[in-house]
């Protein structure tokens, strides 16, 4: 692990803890992959923009401890794993990880994003297919009509092929993005965060200039230099783009 890794991951593991204080439960301090924590730290900075949005939250499925048991790979079952319920007026989500979106671009496409928004209680489907894992295990999912918003987290230095394959996340993981008018979902003062990739390393001339072409063609948002451990997505500097709910 290098230095610079050092300085993100601390803030990282800060973050978590004061998340633990804040809403009471058990800071658990397991040994995760660097990946991981990236995860879990946007995560938290997702929780932090709602809250600075008049939302609050509320951690749900906590262990038996009162730990928070975050979910950082595709292969659990969402419903053993912890959330945060959100609620703000009469409008209530929760924001989970490594949820698997079914997509209504075909019939068998489906893709598990790092971290989805969805309206509180919505069913996790379930069904058994004997072309996964041979049929011996329950394959769940949310179909995309559902989703307010799907983020990917990466943990690199950006590049061409990585920035723009958020689109696929995009267009085939939400239903919204070809039946709505655009344009009014689209609000500087939405209270949602646009679909969002974050990416841990920071970019230079030709590749912001293509983050800033993608952005302005698209309702995402392509969140840069996070390993410089800033992960407030409203600080100073932020130029998020945000949404109404477009499930509403």
């Amino acid at each position: 692990m290098n230095s610079s890794d050092l300085v993100w991951l601390n803030k990282v593991k800060k973050k978590i803890r004061e998340f633990s204080n804040e809403f009471g439960t058990v800071y658990s301090k397991t040994d995760r992959a660097l990946s991981a924590y990236f995860e879990i730290g946007c995560f938290l900075a997702l929780v932090q923009f709602y809250e600075e949005n008049r939302f609050s939250g509320v951690p749900q499925n906590l262990d038996a401890d009162n730990s928070f048991r975050y979910l950082t790979t595709p292969n659990g079952n969402p419903e053993n794993f912890s959330y945060m319920e959100m609620s703000c007026d009469d409008e209530v989500i929760e924001i989970r990880q490594q949820v698997r979106i079914k997509s209504h671009v075909g019939e068998y496409i489906y893709f598990t994003p790092d971290i989805v928004v969805i309206p509180k209680d919505e069913e996790i489907l379930n069904i058994k297919d004997a072309d996964y894992a041979s049929g011996k295990r329950r394959f769940f999912f949310v179909p995309s009509e559902r989703i307010i918003a799907a983020h990917e987290c990466k943990s690199l230095v950006p590049f061409h092929e990585l920035l723009v394959s958020f689109l696929g996340t995009l267009i085939a993981g939400h239903y919204w993005y070809e039946s709505c008018d655009i344009y009014k979902l689209i609000n500087e003062d939405g209270k949602h965060l646009a679909p969002a990739l974050f990416v841990g390393g920071s970019a230079r001339a030709l590749h912001l200039k293509m983050v800033d072409g993608l952005m302005a063609a698209y309702p995402m948002n392509i969140i840069l230099g996070l390993h410089a451990g800033n992960f407030n997505l409203l600080g100073q500097d932020s130029r998020v783009k945000r949404l109404n709910n477009p499930i509403i």
